[in-house]
C-alpha cells in the first residue's frame, strides 16, 4: 500500500470499528448524562444556599462572607465535571463523545441528534464559563477587596473604579448562569428521552435501563414500563428484549427475572412463557451459577 494511502486507510478503518460500536457509544451516552445530572443536582443545591438576597440588603448572598464556603464548593464541583485540557471531566468527555455519534453534519442527520450534540456543547461552554465566573468570585468577592482591604478608602483607585459594583455583576452573571445551566440539562434530559423509541433496536441501551431503573424514574418521573410502552408497544417486549440478551450471555438469573416481568404485564406473552420454563430448566442444570450475580 503507498505510504500516502496509509493515514486515509487507518482512519477508514477507525470509522468502520466505531460504527460498529455505535450502540455501546450510545449507551455511554445516556449512562455519563445520567452521572452528570445526578452531579449538577448536587451542584445546584450547593448554589441554593448562597443563591437568594438578603430581605432589606442589595448585596448579593453569593457575595455575603458567610457563603465563602458554598462558593469553594460550587467551584470545587465544577472542577470535577468539566476538566482541563490536560485532564477532561466527564462534561467534557460527554460533548467529544456526542460530537463524535452525531458530527455537525452528514448524509443522515436527523434534528433531533443535531439537537442533542448541541444541547450538551451548550452545556459545556455555559459551565466554562460559570466556573471562570465563580473563580472570580473566590478570588475577589471578599467584603476585604470591595471595602478596600490594604487600600486607603481615599485612594485614586477607589474612586475611580467601582469595585464592589464589578463584582456583584460577576454574581449576578453567576446566578444566571445557574440557572441557564438548570434549563439545559432539562432540555437535554426531554431530548434523550425523546430519542428512545428509535434507540429501541439498541439492547444494550435497553439493559441500562434496566439496571439503572431508579435512577430512569427519577430523572425522567415516569416508570420503565410506560418508557417501554414507547419504545416497544408494549412493555413486555421491552422485558423480553433486555432478557433475550442476558439469555444470550448466560446471565441466566438476571435473564429469568425479565422474563416473568414480562408475564406480569402480558400473561399471554409466549416467548416469556416459554423462555422461564428453559431459564429454570437451565439453572437447576447450572446449579445457579451463571448468571447469579
Amino acid at each position: 500500500m503507498p505510504a500516502f494511502l496509509q493515514p486515509a486507510f487507518r482512519n477508514a478503518l477507525r470509522a468502520n470499528w466505531f460504527e460498529r460500536q455505535r450502540d455501546f457509544f450510545v449507551r455511554q451516552v445516556f449512562a455519563d448524562f445520567f452521572s452528570l445530572m445526578l452531579s449538577f443536582q448536587e451542584l445546584y443545591q450547593s448554589y441554593c444556599l448562597c443563591r437568594t438576597t438578603r430581605r432589606g440588603d442589595d448585596t448579593c448572598c453569593l457575595l455575603i462572607n458567610s457563603e465563602e464556603h458554598s462558593q469553594c464548593s460550587i467551584w470545587n464541583q465544577l472542577s470535577v465535571m468539566v476538566g482541563t485540557e490536560m485532564e477532561k471531566g466527564q462534561l467534557w468527555l460527554l460533548k467529544d463523545l456526542c460530537l463524535q455519534i452525531w458530527p455537525e453534519s452528514g448524509p443522515e442527520l436527523k434534528i433531533e441528534d443535531s439537537l442533542i450534540e448541541w444541547l450538551i456543547g451548550s452545556i459545556f461552554h455555559e459551565a466554562v464559563k460559570l466556573k471562570e465566573d465563580v473563580h472570580i468570585l473566590n478570588s475577589y468577592g471578599s467584603s476585604a477587596f470591595w471595602h478596600g482591604g490594604t487600600v486607603p478608602s481615599s485612594s485614586r483607585l477607589t474612586r475611580i473604579i467601582d469595585r464592589k459594583g464589578l463584582v456583584r455583576r460577576v454574581a449576578v452573571d453567576v446566578m444566571r448562569q445557574m440557572e441557564q445551566l438548570a434549563l439545559l440539562f432539562g432540555q437535554a434530559s426531554n431530548m434523550l428521552r425523546t430519542m428512545l423509541p428509535v434507540l429501541s433496536s439498541n439492547i444494550l441501551l435497553v439493559r441500562f435501563l434496566v439496571e439503572r431503573e431508579d435512577i430512569v424514574e427519577e430523572l425522567w418521573g415516569e416508570e420503565l414500563t410506560s418508557i417501554f410502552q414507547d419504545m416497544f408497544g408494549q412493555p413486555s417486549l421491552g422485558f423480553c428484549a433486555a432478557g433475550e440478551s442476558y439469555m444470550g450471555g448466560q446471565w441466566y438469573t438476571r435473564a429469568l427475572v425479565m422474563y416473568r416481568r414480562a408475564i406480569a404485564l402480558n400473561n399471554f406473552c409466549a416467548e416469556a412463557t416459554a423462555k422461564v420454563d428453559e431459564l429454570q430448566q437451565l439453572i437447576q442444570e447450572t446449579g445457579g451459577y451463571l448468571g447469579a450475580a
